[in-house]
């Protein structure tokens, strides 16, 4: 291998990293646990596949469903992936694994390996415990800062002072105790409702709106039990915004320091959690040239640089409805949904196209093939295939799938790309694939 020639790459993660950044000596928000909506998150690492390149490895942590492996190959997409599952008998016990740590448990299994190149660089979608372990076990190379480092950047305490620090304009306050929590969300409460933040909290988890004194008071009634048993407080609190759009920009500190902008894309949210990725209109970005908010975007990546950080970044932003922007609302040090959105945008330019990322929630009551799924969207003219100038990309089956069981109701996603010449046209599409879905006997949910 010649020093010009590209190493093949791994791609693989765990979509839920805050959970696993979390320290536990840290007491928690109220919350209902949900298998059904964790199974779903777990099968999200299927997404990665847009990041591949010709010889690279996409391995997940339930195998690719055949159907949807062969659709992606068809329309462009080539990428050696895992036959097997990686919930294998011998990790029944240990669900809550993440990615490299199941990786290392099973890759010594020649029915895993077989297929994995010699040499390799591992790219991950997060940084999380176990990485190195594996890179060192399979000799594939690794280029990341340390797991401390990328814990200490992505808490919203970092964020937080990060702002104070850039003279951003800072309503965040932190809280220690359930006595400064009922304390200050009061004085909050007098100017309307307001936000706790857990300071790994995402997509809707980790974050609680409190509107009345009688839900304060029976959050920090909860907190102050956990206090009782050792646990520390540390949250955040601030007024809830009047925000007009979510956005967000993505960009990459090189490993020498260096900043690589990639896109800004606007972000569709409900009820605090994600629903998609959509292009940034043209006058937001003129907005955000005027404001000067490339030059803070860089002066963001300096300071991760300086706490030690290199790698992709997402920094979540928002526009109030008085016009003015909110640049910094949290900090993301990893991969995102709308970098995966970005890499879509690269692949359908070559086509002269454009699309936008979205997901349908379905519930179920009967097992359902992704194959007859496939089969009834190209039936019905929604399945992009080469050459056509609108349709639907499917981008995961095992979110589909990863509940189904032969009695009973399961939740299920399908994450989709939208390929429209406009939004209008895009939402009569997606509209069209609920009522598809509908006829295959699956309930879409809201």
């Amino acid at each position: 291998m010649t020093g010009a020639e590209r190493l093949p790459r791994i791609h693989c993660g765990t979509f839920d990293a805050e959970t696993c950044w979390r320290d536990e000596r840290l007491t928690r928000l109220p919350s209902i646990p949900d298998l059904q909506t964790r199974n779903l998150v777990n099968a999200m690492d299927e997404l990665l596949f847009v990041f591949c390149r010709d010889q690279d490895v996409l391995l997940t942590r339930y195998a690719m469903d055949a159907a949807h492996r062969h659709y992606l190959q068809d329309i462009g997409f080539h990428f050696v992936c895992n036959k097997v599952d990686l919930d294998n008998s011998d990790l029944a016990a240990s669900r809550e694994m993440n990615i490299f740590e199941r990786l290392t448990a099973t890759l010594p299994n020649p029915l895993f390996n077989q297929q994995l190149p010699k040499h390799a660089e591992l790219e991950p979608f997060a940084i999380l415990n176990g990485m190195d372990v594996l890179a060192e076990q399979q000799g594939w190379t690794v280029h990341a800062p340390s797991l401390e480092i990328v814990k200490h950047v992505n808490s919203k305490a970092y964020s937080t002072e990060l702002k104070d620090k850039l003279g951003i304009r800072n309503v965040s306050q932190f809280v220690r105790s359930h006595v400064e929590l009922d304390r200050i969300g009061k004085k909050l409460l007098d100017a309307g409702a307001f936000l706790i933040k857990d300071t790994f909290g995402v997509s809707g988890k980790g974050n609680l709106l409190i509107s009345t004194e009688s839900m304060l008071s029976r959050v920090s009634a909860y907190i102050s039990k956990q206090e009782k048993t050792d646990k520390e407080t540390l949250f955040i609190v601030e007024p809830l915004l009047n925000k007009e759009l979510d956005f967000s920009c993505q960009f990459e500190i090189l490993p020498n320091g260096g900043f690589h902008l990639i896109s800004v894309q606007q972000v569709l949210n409900a009820d605090f959690a994600y629903q998609g990725s959509v292009t940034t209109a043209p006058p937001l970005m003129r907005q955000l040239e005027r404001d000067g908010y490339w030059e803070l975007m860089q002066d963001v990546a300096v300071q991760l640089y300086k706490s030690g950080y290199f790698g992709h970044v997402c920094v979540d932003s928002m526009i109030l409805q008085d016009g003015s922007i909110v640049p910094l609302v949290e900090i993301n040090a990893r991969k995102s949904m709308s970098l995966i959105k970005h890499q879509l945008d690269n692949y359908l330019s070559a086509h002269s196209l454009e699309g936008y990322l979205t997901y349908v929630s379905m519930v179920g009551s009967n097992p359902i093939s992704f194959g007859d799924v496939l089969h009834a969207m190209e039936y019905e003219g929604l399945l992009y295939k080469d050459g056509r100038r609108h349709g639907i990309i499917p981008l995961s089956a095992n979110t589909f799938k990863v509940n189904q069981q032969p009695a009973g109701r399961y939740k299920a996603r399908m994450y989709v790309s939208i390929v429209a010449s406009d939004l209008t046209e895009g939402e009569q599409l997606v509209s069209r694939l609920r009522s598809l879905l509908s006829t295959l006997a699956i309930t879409v949910s809201s």
